[in-house]
């Protein structure tokens, strides 16, 4: 029976742990303003704020005496300035955050999304040469059938050409 309750109150206590909620890690590239790019030794890796193992991104290697991480973290955003920082061990530790200062007054150029229809000029003027076209071959054809004089046909034509 003392097996039974043992037995019992541990499978209890197991089922807890399976439910405790486990902690989220906390990025370890942070930035403000966000939406940053990050760049290890020159190779974009992201964009803050970022989760990574960057013991991966900076391997170790011998430093003289020493075996640890290191290279150069950039921080970049269009209108801040660049945030670096020599990486080690210790850096790589904490989190890093990147304050960047950026001009008050830059305005991000606009991107038009790739797959959005764009009414170029060219396409408008097509859409009224060939409704201008259209309506010059009727007037061809009912000056060949013989139902406007040729007067009437310049004349006319001409309006047409001079609405262009």
């Amino acid at each position: 029976m003392i097996r039974i309750t043992a037995l019992f109150t541990v499978i209890v206590l197991l089922q807890g742990c399976s439910g405790a909620k486990v902690k989220e890690k906390l990025p370890n590239i942070t930035s403000t303003p966000v939406a940053a790019t990050i760049f290890a030794n020159g190779v974009e890796i992201g964009i803050t704020p970022l989760h990574k193992n960057l013991y991966e991104v900076f391997p170790a290697a011998w430093s003289g005496w020493t075996y640890q991480a290191s290279g150069v973290l950039s921080v970049k955003k269009a209108g801040c300035s660049d945030f670096n920082l020599k990486v080690s061990d210790a850096i790589l530790a904490k989190p890093i955050h990147a304050k960047l200062n950026c001009d008050k007054h830059y305005v991000a150029p606009v991107q038009m999304p790739v797959d959005m229809p764009v009414k170029s000029s060219e396409k408008m003027n097509k859409k009224k040469m060939s409704k201008t076209e259209k309506r010059l071959g009727e007037l061809k054809g009912l000056y060949g059938k013989g139902v406007i004089t040729e007067d009437e046909y310049k004349a006319t034509r001409k309006r047409i050409l001079n609405e262009l």
